[in-house]
C-alpha cells in the first residue's frame, strides 16, 4: 500500500518578519539562522529576498516570557524559495517558528519558477503593448489607442440594455 506522506521533492517559499527590536546591523544573522534550518533540512535553496524594513498592517503582539505583551508597528520582512523532500518541511516549519526573533512566519507551496515582479511589475505593465493577433504567420501592425471621450450615463444604461435582453 501507497503511504499518504509519500517522499517527493516539492518547491517551497517561506516568508518571515523578523522583530523590529534587532539592530539592523544584526538581521544579516537573523537570516543566515532561517537559512541555516532550511540547508540543514537537505533543501537547495531557489531564491531569496534579504528582510528589509516594513510598516506593518496592524500592530502585532507576542507574549513574553513574563506574561506582558510586546508590540510591533514594524519588522523585517524576508522570504526564502526552496525545495525539500515533503517529509522535511514540517520540521522546518516548525524550527523556524522558534528562533525567537521570528515575529510570524508562513510557509507555501510554489512553483520554481520566478513569479515575483516586485516592484518591476507596474513596469512590466506598462511596457505591455497590444497587437492584433497573428494570422497566417503574419503579424499585423499593433492596434492604435484612441482617446475617447469618457461615456455618460445614457450611453451606459443603452449599452446595459443591448447586453441584457429579455427572450
Amino acid at each position: 500500500m501507497n503511504d499518504i506522506h509519500d517522499d517527493r521533492l516539492a518547491v517551497y517559499e517561506i516568508g518571515y518578519l523578523i522583530i523590529s527590536s534587532v539592530p539592523e546591523d544584526q538581521v544579516g544573522a537573523e537570516t543566515d539562522k532561517v537559512k541555516k534550518i532550511i540547508v540543514d533540512s537537505g533543501a537547495e535553496v531557489i531564491a531569496e529576498e534579504m528582510p528589509h524594513r516594513e510598516h506593518l498592517a496592524y500592530t502585532m503582539r507576542r507574549k513574553t516570557v513574563a506574561g506582558s505583551y510586546e508590540k510591533y508597528e514594524e519588522a523585517y520582512f524576508g522570504w526564502v524559495k526552496f525545495e525539500v523532500s515533503s517529509l522535511k518541511v514540517e520540521a522546518v516549519k516548525n524550527a523556524v517558528s522558534l528562533i525567537p526573533t521570528v515575529l510570524r512566519m508562513l510557509l507555501i507551496t510554489t512553483v520554481r519558477e520566478n513569479t515575483y515582479l516586485g516592484k518591476r511589475a507596474a513596469e512590466v505593465v506598462a511596457n505591455l503593448t497590444l497587437k492584433r493577433p497573428v494570422i497566417k504567420g503574419v503579424d499585423a501592425a499593433p492596434i492604435e489607442k484612441k482617446d475617447a471621450a469618457p461615456a455618460t450615463i445614457e450611453e451606459m444604461d443603452k449599452s446595459i440594455d443591448e447586453m441584457v435582453k429579455e427572450v
